[in-house]
């Protein structure tokens, strides 16, 4: 007889965007962490009725084609200084969420919950967007979120959607059709680490500094380009994160050693995307481009990439909220190579996961979190050359 049970797509393709999952009307699929602790879609062989829906969802197996972009390129930062300091770079995600909860909408992004875990979740007031700012380096669980969009669409609530640009294809996948209330919003993406890895981070860390309330990897007090990592303790103080203490980040940014296997070989890159607007850094501005604003540029910049006449939307729903300069796609592509590049994997990825279960946090940062070169000469360079320097200096550094 044959398997009934569909064939999703493999382990080291698939991004664990959740089409699949949400796809489901019987409830036969169900999220686990695979033994590298990412989110997986895992079927019950006796709830499953063989309707292959969610193997029709996937976007891996079934890629959709994204549009061809406008590429209107815009350099952002937030009016209210208040708001800025309090964003990753130049606050324009807040700008477009503000104006879409302004307008009676529903924003759904990546939070932390109490336990720290990284979910996506839906709000409808200002008062909650907070939760959904500042960049957040693992995995986000999506669970039944797209289902929970759907019904907002079908409400008629103007809906945005922010999330990595697999998590987008996601999204679109399991809608099937577009909808004049939906806005996709993704960022420049170079890969995630699985949420197990941020877990064992942060029981190792609560080890050292007592227990974590939040972590801020990208706070500003220091400035933007030279952004510093924060943890909140439950009584309130706060430490900056120094030393073995910054080994997450080390990891992230310098090795990419703890990535999704599907991250290598990003499927959803480049400059035609499915995401109606795309945010980043702006890294790099003034560089190859006069930029008047150079007293600005520590405080963050943003870029926005607006890819359709959806995105256009958006942006002019939000835009009274930011100072806007028009830029080239060039300036984003030279200083921001993940946007069209998926990281390179290292030979040191193979093992990278097997010793995280097997040994000791202790042991993974002397073998795998510790900076390169590379990065302690760009840490020293930022310290004592002035950012208009340093930005020329091809070495490297955040991305």
């Amino acid at each position: 007889m044959e398997n009934k049970i569909p064939m999703l797509c493999p382990d080291n393709e698939c991004t664990g965007c959740s089409a699949c999952i949400n796809s489901c009307q019987f409830g036969a699929i169900t999220t686990i962490q695979n033994e590298d602790g990412f989110y997986r879609p895992s079927i019950d062989a006796d709830k499953c009725t063989g309707c292959h829906a969610c193997e029709r969802r996937c976007p891996i197996l079934h890629p959709l084609k994204a549009q061809k972009s406008q590429l209107k390129v815009y350099a952002t930062w937030h009016k209210d200084a208040a708001t800025r300091m309090k964003s990753s770079s130049g606050g324009a995600f807040s700008a477009l969420a503000e104006a879409i909860l302004e307008n009676g909408g529903m924003v759904m992004g990546a939070a932390y919950d109490e336990q720290l875990h990284i979910r996506h979740i839906a709000i409808s007031s200002v008062e909650e967007l907070d939760q959904l700012r500042r960049s957040k380096y693992a995995q986000s669980k999506i669970g039944q979120a797209f289902k929970e969009i759907k019904g907002y669409l079908a409400d008629g609530k103007k809906v945005l959607f922010v999330g990595t640009p697999c998590q987008v294809a996601g999204l679109k996948a399991f809608l099937v059709k577009n909808y004049d209330n939906l806005f996709c919003c993704d960022f420049v993406c170079h890969g995630v680490p699985s949420s197990l890895f941020f877990e064992k981070y942060l029981q190792w860390l609560t080890s050292h500094i007592g227990k974590i309330s939040s972590i801020n990897f990208r706070d500003k007090r220091k400035g933007w380009y030279d952004s510093i990592r924060v943890a909140t303790r439950v009584d309130g103080k706060q430490q900056i994160l120094r030393g073995n203490k910054d080994s997450y980040w080390v990891g992230f940014n310098n090795h990419d050693n703890n990535l999704q296997l599907s991250c290598y070989n990003c499927q959803f890159l480049g400059l035609n995307r499915l995401a109606d607007i795309t945010i980043a850094d702006f890294w790099g501005i003034g560089k190859n481009k006069p930029y008047g604003h150079k007293d600005e540029i520590e405080k963050g910049v943003s870029m926005v990439l607006v890819n359709n006449p959806q995105g256009q939307a958006l942006f002019d729903l939000g835009k009274g909220r930011m100072h806007v300069f028009e830029r080239d796609i060039d300036e984003v592509v030279s200083s921001n190579q993940a946007i069209s590049h998926s990281s390179v994997k290292p030979p040191s990825r193979d093992t990278f996961y097997k010793d995280l279960f097997t040994g000791t946090f202790d042991s993974m940062i002397s073998k795998y979190l510790t900076p390169t070169l590379k990065t302690r000469l760009v840490k020293i360079m930022r310290e004592y050359l002035p950012y208009s320097i340093v930005s020329r200096i091809r070495l490297g550094g955040q991305r």
